[in-house]
């Protein structure tokens, strides 16, 4: 028996030519039914298509917007946008047709209130209210609104209005009751911030008292930056707090002391801060026992003004100090010069000031 032969087949892989399938692909996006993305360059059957979008009259080219607006939305999140877009176009055409008109509105008002516009929610469903007193949509989306920015009051006031049209829409009732409890949240975190602030301004009245009570006078300049450390009164001792500075002039370093109390001395602190010598200090000639205490001061004689040392005593207390008529607080930190008791540096330092 003979083999008949007929045209040969192709050779079946599972799949299409991958070079032939990439055309098809092409082909098929330059057809506006099957387009995933807009083309590069123009297309003619689609500008036809977007044409007819205006064709005809303004209620009808309105209806066709707010549908494919309606389309987008069910789309979900990533069409939100192309959502509004067809809604605002709805809304800018002629439309003589309020309803149209009002749908438009709450729709774009219920794709802002997922985006958390809540302020072009408010305008849209204002302008709604404005065509039907009773849409139920626009009250219930401006108190979700409303609420949202913690207006309670007024978002309230529309679960009311809305309520007044449909006395038992359950998701209006709901909303009100969610209304209610954030006010209750609202006015417990109020009740809570205003005792702190009390308190705070009680706290700082204290203060001043004490600062006046010991004749200390404070100043500051406009120039210079708030600190985050400042005086504070320790409420059960009475007693107050300060931050303080130790400069030394000679090594152009400093020690900060965040919490000096006024009833300690100087050698209190100073005994722990060279309890080890400073890294600084090469020659370890600044101790406890080898160092002399200065603060500036301004001296006023007629036109004009020097700055001056006085030296203060080791065993002086901070309040002692604080409270002599020539020294001032500047800044909020007091700021004391610790210079070594003899050498070079010293004599020419001082120098400075007697000149």
């Amino acid at each position: 028996m003979s083999n008949v032969t007929g045209p040969e087949r192709p050779k079946i892989d599972g799949g299409f030519d991958r070079a032939s399938g990439e055309d098809i692909l092409k082909q098929m996006n330059k057809v506006p039914l099957f387009m995933t993305e807009m083309p590069e360059e123009e297309n003619e059957a689609l500008a036809a298509l977007q044409s007819l979008l205006y064709d005809g009259p303004p209620e009808e080219i309105a209806e066709n917007f707010k549908n494919q607006g309606n389309e987008s939305f069910k789309a979900g999140k990533s069409q939100y946008q192309d959502a509004i877009n067809y809604y605002t176009k709805a809304l800018e055409t002629n439309c003589q047709d309020n309803k149209i008109i009002e749908a438009c509105l709450t729709n774009r008002a219920a794709v802002n209130l997922e985006l958390q516009n809540y302020r072009k929610v408010l305008t849209d469903c204002a302008k709604a209210i404005q065509l039907n007193p009773q849409n139920i949509k626009a009250f219930y989306r401006s108190a979700k609104a409303l609420n949202a920015l913690d207006k309670i009051d007024q978002a309230l006031d529309c679960c009311e209005h809305g309520l007044g049209i449909e006395p038992n829409n359950l998701v209006l009732q709901q909303l009100k009751e969610t209304c209610i409890k954030r006010q209750e949240i609202l006015n417990q975190k109020a009740k809570i911030k205003e005792e702190r602030e009390r308190k705070e301004r009680e706290k700082q009245e204290a203060l001043k008292k004490a600062i006046k009570m010991r004749n200390i006078k404070m100043e500051t300049t406009s120039n210079t930056p708030i600190s985050p450390h400042s005086v504070h009164l320790d409420s059960e001792i009475q007693q107050l707090i300060w931050p303080v500075v130790f400069l030394y002039p000679e090594y152009k370093e400093s020690d900060f002391i965040e919490a000096f109390n006024e009833e300690n001395t100087f050698l209190d602190h100073l005994e722990v801060i060279f309890e080890q010598p400073a890294p600084w200090d090469i020659e370890r000639k600044y101790t406890s026992n080898n160092i002399q205490i200065y603060y500036e001061y301004t001296l006023s004689t007629g036109n004009e003004e020097k700055q001056k040392l006085i030296r203060i005593g080791k065993n002086c207390t901070l309040k002692e100090v604080l409270s002599h008529p020539k020294y001032v607080v500047k800044n909020g930190i007091p700021n004391f010069i610790i210079l070594p008791h003899q050498g070079k540096f010293q004599e020419e330092f001082l120098a400075k000031y007697k000149s």
